[in-house]
């Protein structure tokens, strides 16, 4: 009889963990990136800020106690507002050498992690994750300073790079089975991959770079429900 009391009560701890929700969130990072071309063989370093932002469709268990994970796919354009030389071409077919003032790419956005949430109170939780996010864009935009009002719009499928955030913020419940959250967002490691649009350089192999991260730090808004 005490075994079976102290197999229920270890049972009941475990269950009042245990948690599996469906959400939507929304992403907005701010972003401060550099990249790399040449002039007359003397290297820049042209940098700018752009803000990115996107919406997600999420869903998270329980893995152990407070731990979970989650996996989530979803819409994210990033942007980046850097001056640079990029492959333009003419309505005549010329290239003449011409600077992007911004440029985003609009991308299918892959998310996979791990979190932690513990219970402040019936209503409030604190949380937080670790997250891998994976981007594939499916259309690029580039705007130029020379021609306004025209840009350079392609519809290639390329992987652009990778991002892991630390999401750290606060679940609030509306519902036994809805609830909301607000937390920050800051990327601790960025990497961009190349674009062939931007102007290649014998004196270095990064000048097609997208971008290098300097800094970014963000927030993200999410309603989830639970089930």
């Amino acid at each position: 009889m005490l075994l079976l009391a102290v197999t229920v009560a270890g049972y009941s701890q475990n269950e009042k963990y245990k948690f599996k929700t469906i959400g939507l969130s929304v992403p907005i990072i701010w972003n401060n990136s550099e990249a790399t071309y040449y002039a007359l063989g003397n290297a820049k370093y042209p940098s700018g800020e752009r803000t990115s932002y996107g919406v997600n469709l999420n869903y998270s268990g329980t893995v152990y106690k407070n731990l979970f994970g989650i996996v989530g796919i979803g819409y994210f354009k990033q942007a980046f507002g850097i001056q640079r030389p990029f492959e333009y071409i003419a309505p005549d077919g010329s290239k003449p050498l011409v600077y992007t003032s911004h440029y985003a790419y609009h991308n299918v956005h892959f998310l996979v992690g791990v979190g932690y949430k513990k219970a402040l109170n019936e209503t409030l939780s604190l949380n937080g994750q670790v997250i891998y996010n994976i981007y594939n864009s499916y259309r690029q935009r580039y705007s130029q300073q020379y021609f306004p009002g025209v840009n350079e719009v392609y519809k290639k499928s390329m992987s652009i790079g990778r991002m892991i955030n630390l999401n750290v913020g606060v679940e609030r419940k509306i519902t036994p089975k809805i609830s909301t959250s607000l937390g920050a967002l800051l990327p601790i490691s960025t990497h961009w991959n190349n674009d062939e649009i931007f102007v290649k350089y014998v004196y270095s192999d990064d000048t097609q770079q997208i971008a290098r991260n300097k800094f970014s730090i963000g927030i993200a808004i999410s309603c989830n429900y639970s089930f």
